[in-house]
């Protein structure tokens, strides 16, 4: 029974971690807290914590869907409407929605991953079961 318990707590310290290092990137360290959770999930793709899988596979996923629509949304509205103040306010509001939506799904997966449950917010669901 104390073995189930700690099993438990390494699951869920795992998928707290890889939540927390997914809003790190958002909201403090961009590009830094990026490069660590993807080599934490290169290094932890063969554990057996299934949990803590699924939330590092979904934190990488999300990160990698947001840094596209950012940049793939973002850049191309402020290069064309950059010379006038509506293009302007167009590509702020759309960098702000984006990076909200984003961190939202972040407050989101942190809950789940505090709770043991799992977060699939892709169409794509993690492949550990």
């Amino acid at each position: 029974m104390k073995n189930i318990k700690n099993l438990k707590k390494k699951q869920s310290n795992l998928a707290i971690a890889a939540q927390g290092l997914y809003l790190l990137n958002l909201l403090f360290l961009p590009g830094l807290a990026f490069l660590i959770l993807i080599g934490l999930f290169l290094r932890r793709q063969k554990t057996p914590d299934l949990l803590g899988n699924c939330h590092l596979y979904q934190a990488v996923l999300l990160s990698g869907w947001g840094l596209a629509l950012l940049v793939g949304g973002g850049l191309p509205l402020w290069l064309l409407l950059h010379d006038s103040p509506a293009g302007i306010t167009m590509a702020l509001l759309y960098i702000i929605v984006i990076h909200t939506g984003f961190v939202l799904l972040g407050i989101i997966g942190l809950a789940k991953a505090i709770s043991g449950q799992h977060f699939h917010p892709c169409s794509k669901r993690c492949p550990y079961p």
